[in-house]
């Protein structure tokens, strides 16, 4: 869920990432989208258990690595020439000093805004270095997005026993751990109450 902050007239992304989040309000996070700065409310306590999960697995799989490192809430900014557009994902793995993977926990309020959802990945597409880009549900499933020369790629995982493979940066992750953390229902349990 998100609600417009304000406008800054003339603020780059770049600018905007390097200024201090306070600045905009009390909101949990910014981003900078086509010039306005767009306020996030905080994340449900599955995203955030979901979020854990996968920096967890990450940390694991990537201690040690000198080619990269995950990170957590940093800045993307799309290569247009009008930079006026700066997302913060969930998560990041940079490799290089560049983005290679990002990763966002798509909320229920997101699914209903297909569309602005839609945006969000372009933009995540248009960020250089980006070669693959994840987004998680509340439940074990996990669509990705791989970048193949000038396209795109889709692959659709589902299930607790399904494994998250990162091709541009050599891991794979089970969905299990990073599910590890949330309350899941089994899939023929009575969810009427």
């Amino acid at each position: 869920m998100s609600e417009n902050a304000t406008v800054i007239a003339n603020l780059t992304a770049d600018e905007f990432l390097e200024t201090d989040q306070a600045s905009y309000g009390s909101a949990w996070r910014y981003e900078m989208i086509d010039g306005r700065i767009i306020a996030h409310a905080a994340p449900s306590p599955d995203h955030a258990a979901i979020l854990a999960g996968l920096t967890t697995a990450l940390g694991k799989r990537m201690d040690g690595r000198r080619d990269g490192r995950p990170e957590v809430g940093s800045g993307a900014v799309p290569a247009r020439r009008e930079r006026n557009t700066a997302r913060i994902p969930d998560a990041t793995i940079r490799c290089g000093g560049l983005p290679r993977v990002v990763f966002e926990v798509v909320s229920p309020s997101e699914l209903t805004h297909p569309r602005q959802r839609d945006r969000k990945r372009r933009d995540l597409q248009d960020v250089e270095g980006v070669d693959e880009i994840v987004e998680f549900y509340e439940e074990p499933a996990a669509h990705i997005y791989r970048r193949r020369g000038d396209a795109w790629v889709f692959e659709a995982l589902d299930g607790l026993d399904a494994t998250l493979t990162l091709d541009s940066v050599g891991l794979a992750v089970p969905l299990a751990e990073i599910y590890a953390f949330v309350d899941i229902l089994p899939e023929d349990a009575d969810q009427t109450g």
